[in-house]
């Protein structure tokens, strides 16, 4: 019965949102606060204290994993690289690769918090978020460098879709992403239609809320139905 009660949970609490909406605007730590100061509590990840170079597919973090959508970068960013670059991976990175660069520093005030993810001219990102079993409602993302040489980014999650294309050299911006419910997971993917246009993720705050009304109820319905069992045997 607890295997039963437990797949049931799951499979309530695990559908992805429909209702998603995704909003996107230019990054400044006054913008950045407020999008943050209206989560009632928020996980965070800016990839600080990270070594830089190639990170593994299902890449984890505190704010879930990370993947490549495919694709072998050729470009300068991957040539460069003072790592050993195989092209074909995400990358952890510091300092500014090719206007790439992080935001936390903006955030900090301290120079010396330069790290980011890099989706490595690759085709982009896939983040599958988790707080390993807490529940969200919303997230906030910056996403750095994107589409600045011709490339057209599609950000989707669930059946909300946002396109965006013709972004300046090292340009800034805000994604905030309200799932309209709470939820244990979410996936959501950063898409270029063409290799050898990198960005950067960094700055992540996920809004970590209680477990939803509904799921208590299922919960304590299963409880019962538990309890009446083991009376009846």
């Amino acid at each position: 019965m607890k295997n039963f009660a437990f797949a049931a949970l799951l499979t309530v609490l695990a559908v992805p949102a429909t209702a998603s909406t995704i909003t996107i605007s230019s990054f400044s730590k006054s913008g950045y606060e407020t999008a943050t100061g209206g989560m009632s509590h928020s996980v965070v990840q800016n990839f600080e204290g990270t070594a830089e170079g190639n990170v593994a597919n299902g890449y984890s973090t505190n704010v879930g994993s990370f993947s490549t959508l495919g694709g072998i970068g050729s470009g300068g960013t991957v040539k460069n690289a003072d790592f050993a670059n195989n092209g074909g991976l995400l990358a952890l990175r510091d300092g500014n690769v090719y206007g790439r660069k992080s935001t936390t520093s903006v955030l900090s005030g301290n120079s010396a918090d330069d790290m980011f993810l890099d989706s490595n001219d690759t085709y982009g990102i896939r983040w599958d978020v988790s707080l390993g079993g807490g529940f969200f409602d919303k997230l906030l993302v910056t996403l750095t460098d994107a589409t600045d040489v011709g490339a057209e980014m599609t950000i989707k999650v669930g059946d909300a879709i946002t396109t965006i294309s013709g972004l300046g050299d090292g340009a800034k911006k805000l994604v905030e992403i309200d799932f309209g419910e709470s939820l244990s997971n979410a996936t959501i993917f950063f898409r270029n239609n063409g290799l050898n246009d990198g960005f950067s993720l960094d700055d992540i705050a996920v809004s970590e809320v209680p477990l939803p009304a509904s799921a208590l109820l299922l919960i304590g319905g299963l409880g019962g139905l538990a309890a009446l069992r083991r009376r009846k045997t």
